[in-house]
């Protein structure tokens, strides 16, 4: 009886993992369809978390009659960034395509000289290599796909700045609605999450801003040192970039790379990446660490899944925030004790033991 008992139970831990593993598939499907919707959305709560302080600094040091500019001026810094941004992205796409043909032409004649060392030594590179055209036309297609997507991009970030002036707008309502909805024992534990999902976002925000800021300057400062053109976009590149971890900053080393060598050659090109590969290896491994501590308490490799995965099902913005996504879900299955054993699972153990409390004592 016993082991029947034993058989059954283990029949019943498979279903669950195999349901699990389906719900998880579905879900990803489910929001990469719905893209357009539920990736502003994610997006703007991020950036509501990152604003609400703000608000409330000018709401102390307003008068009592104009505490409601308190939201107006904090919109109107969201507008600056976010103007700046895509202003960014625009000047960033109009220096790369009027430096594209000198760089096609610069690409062509390292393409014959490699042609012709491949020729003399019967290395048969036609064969090894895609042709140059194929690499220049998917190159255009790239560029010119990128000017393309402006407008959604524009059109994304005013979906961003309404959704997160309705979030600020209608914070204290939604905690009374909840308190109605949920009644008060669950109200206090759906706010109580999102509390920690709070102080959590905005302490890593904060330490990740600080990183990928000394990364991107750094980076920036060297390639300008070297000459290579561009030298100020390539470290906004590397600064945006390191709020990927891990991937992040070994993708920002490729393009100010390929730029080096299409200006100076193999030997500039190789002075660039080992001056980015130890900027970015002293501020990985040692000054990251350091000051990021255990803020998100998550395991490395579901750092890397989650990047894949909100990667696959948001692009680059879910690859952006999806260690946040993921570290969100984590509190969240902490806060609920039938769902505890998976914030266990996938948060990063304290001093070799699982903490009781899961991800909020990781820290």
């Amino acid at each position: 009886m016993a082991e029947l008992l034993t058989t059954s139970e283990r029949n019943q831990k498979v279903r669950l993992i195999l349901l699990a593993v389906i719900t998880v598939i579905l879900a990803g499907w489910a929001l990469k369809a719905t893209a357009m919707v539920t990736m502003p959305l994610a997006l703007a709560f991020f950036v509501a978390v990152i604003l609400q302080p703000l608000q409330e600094w000018f709401e102390e040091r307003l008068p009592g009659r104009l505490r409601f500019l308190s939201l107006i001026l904090t919109m109107l810094f969201l507008l600056a960034v976010l103007v700046a941004l895509a202003f960014g992205v625009w000047s960033s796409l109009g220096l790369i395509a009027d430096k594209a043909p000198t760089y096609a032409e610069a690409a062509r004649d390292l393409w014959d000289r490699l042609q012709a060392t491949a020729q003399r030594r019967n290395i048969p590179l036609e064969e090894a290599v895609p042709p140059l055209r194929e690499l220049g036309t998917r190159a255009l297609a790239l560029l010119t796909t990128g000017f393309t997507r402006i407008g959604v991009f524009t059109l994304t970030l005013l979906l961003v700045f309404f959704l997160v002036l309705l979030m600020l707008l209608e914070t204290e309502e939604w905690r009374a609605k909840l308190g109605q909805a949920l009644g008060t024992e669950r109200a206090e534990a759906v706010v109580g999450s999102l509390e920690s999902i709070e102080e959590k976002v905005r302490k890593f925000l904060l330490i990740k801003t600080l990183v990928s800021a000394l990364s991107g300057v750094s980076g920036g400062l060297w390639l300008w040192l070297l000459g290579v053109d561009l030298a100020l976009l390539w470290g906004l590149l590397i600064f945006l970039l390191n709020y990927i971890p891990h991937i992040g900053s070994i993708i920002g080393v490729f393009p100010p790379s390929v730029v080096a060598l299409l200006q100076f050659g193999p030997g500039w090109a190789l002075l660039a990446i080992a001056g980015l590969t130890v900027i970015e290896q002293v501020l990985g491994n040692f000054v990251d660490p350091r000051l990021e501590g255990r803020t998100l308490a998550i395991s490395p490799i579901v750092v890397l899944l989650s990047i894949v995965f909100w990667g696959w099902v948001w692009g680059i913005v879910g690859a952006l925030i999806g260690v946040l996504l993921t570290a969100s879900l984590i509190i969240v299955c902490d806060h609920v004790p039938s769902l505890r054993p998976i914030a266990h699972l996938l948060s990063r153990p304290t001093r070799g033991q699982i903490p009781d409390k899961g991800l909020g004592e990781a820290s």
